[in-house]
């Protein structure tokens, strides 16, 4: 696929058509995946895929498409199709033109070759992972590595072009003592030189072990010390609630805050376009604007929402060069390290939990960030500053402003997180988090 000729042809063709603004973004990625389960590797497999987004605009109508067959014929009648849905289309009464100063971006940076050449060695990756879990004490593992790289060109119609690519492999291993007693472990890295798939496998053995004959919790609440991996799920969602078209729908808690203490004053929350480390993001975003870091919230105060041209337009500020095709979103989260070593915190919390992983994150009300979550895995209670057991059967409910309000420390440690329950890539420590809300999930 030759990306610069297939993004020429787009805004020639969208200029025939009549568009007064067009955008081409066509993208490839390569994949390579194993997974494994009962100890033992199951699927090995490499994808290639290529797709096309298109945006086009008439009289302050907006219309966006993808397509998956880049030749210059189908583009020709995917266009011809595209450019004739506007007319159905309502104007846009906060339509933003593109801009309109030349410009042409390079590679951010971040980006590792050698995850291109892992395709003998993913596999060993997996062995050394199921290994590490196995002298740890788990019974058996499953889990999954996807090494990936991913190129991205972009062209639009006043002259702005950009090129970025990035790099990155993650592990995820589930290791089982028996079918109570479970630990998660991940590593996740932009270079092969990060990447700790013995790491990973090694905690989750020893969490599998240390589950060992679980209790079920009393209800009430307590003091919930998060891993990293269970505390960039929620502050993933904060990010998302930072999207100004989150606010402007009404779905987000932190409509008509800005300004406003929405956290404790120990935390801060940034997103980056580009940071060194970072899984994601690039130096451009879909409208062909420069991204950047942006603070969201600084010492527990809400700085900022995250934009893109139309949403800075009716929110009268500007883009902050978090443009996706629909709405703003974030690139990278950076969480604020704290002063704690992990002993540290647990030594401050007199009834509490530690949570090592979590899923089925859901909303009862997006407008007040009420939630609730099912920890899984390691679970263990804490009682005067000593682990006393493991725990199972549990859930967390309770609101996200609520939860980040009541931040009493974080480690100083940090780590990269993503995963299926993390889709945006978090730099994050382990968080202390006081009065907590804990039921039994089931029964």
């Amino acid at each position: 696929m030759d990306h610069q000729h297939v993004n020429e042809t787009v805004v020639r063709e969208a200029k025939k058509l009549g568009a007064d603004d067009a955008i081409s973004l066509s993208a490839v990625s390569d994949e390579q995946m194993v997974r494994f389960a009962n100890n033992s590797l199951t699927v090995a497999k490499r994808i290639t895929e290529t797709g096309l987004l298109v945006y086009l605009t008439k009289n302050k109508r907006r219309v966006v498409g993808a397509s998956s067959n880049p030749e210059e014929s189908s583009v020709k009648g995917f266009l011809q199709k595209l450019f004739k849905s506007l007319k159905g289309l309502p104007a846009e009464p906060n339509y933003s033109p593109l801009p309109t100063k030349r410009s042409r971006y390079g590679p951010a940076g971040g980006f590792d070759g050698k995850i291109a050449e892992v395709e003998n060695e993913i596999s060993e990756f997996a062995r050394e992972s199921i290994d590490a879990a196995s002298r740890a004490g788990a019974a058996r593992s499953a889990g999954a590595i996807e090494a990936s790289l991913a190129s991205c060109y972009l062209m639009t119609s006043t002259g702005i072009e950009g090129h970025d690519k990035r790099s990155k492999i993650l592990l995820n291993i589930r290791s089982f003592l028996d079918h109570e007693s479970s630990g998660h472990g991940l590593s996740c890295s932009s270079t092969l030189a990060g990447f700790r798939p013995g790491e990973a496998g090694r905690r989750a053995g020893e969490d599998a072990k240390k589950m060992a004959n679980p209790k079920r919790p009393e209800q009430g609440e307590y003091g919930i010390l998060m891993s990293p991996t269970v505390a960039s799920n929620l502050i993933a969602l904060v990010g998302d609630f930072s999207s100004a078209f989150s606010v402007d729908a009404g779905t987000s808690y932190l409509a008509g805050k800005l300004g406003e203490k929405v956290a404790s004053s120990v935390f801060t929350l940034k997103d980056h376009g580009w940071i060194r480390g970072g899984l994601g993001g690039r130096a451009f975003d879909d409208e062909g604007s420069p991204t950047q870091s942006t603070t969201i919230i600084e010492r527990g105060v809400l700085k900022s929402y995250l934009h893109n041209l139309t949403t800075s337009k009716k929110f009268k500020t500007k883009s902050t060069g978090n443009a996706g095709w629909i709405e703003p979103n974030p690139w990278n989260l950076e969480v604020s390290a704290g002063d704690s070593a992990f002993d540290e915190l647990v030594g401050e919390m007199r009834k509490g939990i530690i949570l090592t992983s979590n899923w089925y994150t859901r909303f009862t009300n997006y407008r007040t960030g009420e939630f609730s979550t099912v920890p899984r895995d390691g679970a263990y209670l804490v009682e005067k500053g000593e682990v006393k057991g493991a725990l199972n059967g549990l859930r967390v409910s309770d609101t996200l402003e609520r939860i980040f309000s009541s931040v009493r420390s974080m480690s100083e440690s940090r780590e990269w997180i993503e995963w299926w329950e993390v889709h945006t890539p978090t730099l994050c420590p382990w968080v202390l988090v006081d009065g907590v809300k804990v039921t039994r999930a089931y029964g």
